[in-house]
């Protein structure tokens, strides 16, 4: 009798899970700044936490914030993490939107050192990255 490998299933992106300090102003950036909707929110009163998914209209990759209640100390973001990309079709324009919002900017918009594609960095308000990028 021969062993049958399983079928690969079909993976689809779902979510990325940031811990926020400041729920408030998590939620200002995300759905006030950049246009993300609240798309469920769950209290969690034994585990003293709250996460929050957001998502742009018509996609279902979200973000899910968690705020833990008790948190004191700042999140130190980890060497392994990287950045939340999101694609905006002119470049120069948003970078305009997200300054005059008081968001940080890490990197203006430019190209890519090794490539033709416009990039350009903001900081959310706990200091973790998020990429803008314009379509390929």
């Amino acid at each position: 009798m021969t062993e049958r490998s399983p079928e690969k299933p079909r993976f689809a992106f779902d979510h990325v899970m940031i811990r926020v300090r400041n729920l408030g102003d998590a939620l200002q950036f995300y759905r006030d700044v950049l246009g993300m909707a609240v798309i469920r929110q769950a209290e969690y009163p034994g585990g003293r936490f709250t996460n929050v998914f957001l998502a742009f209209d018509g996609e279902s990759a979200a973000v899910e914030l968690t705020w833990n209640w008790d948190r004191k100390a700042d999140y130190e973001p980890g060497d392994a993490w990287g950045h939340l990309a999101l694609a905006v079709p002119d470049l120069p324009v948003a970078m305009e939107y997200l300054a005059s919002q008081g968001v940080p900017i890490r990197t203006p918009a430019k190209k890519m050192a090794h490539g033709s594609r416009m990039i350009g960095f903001v900081l959310d308000p706990d200091g973790h990255l998020v990429e803008l990028v314009e379509p390929l």
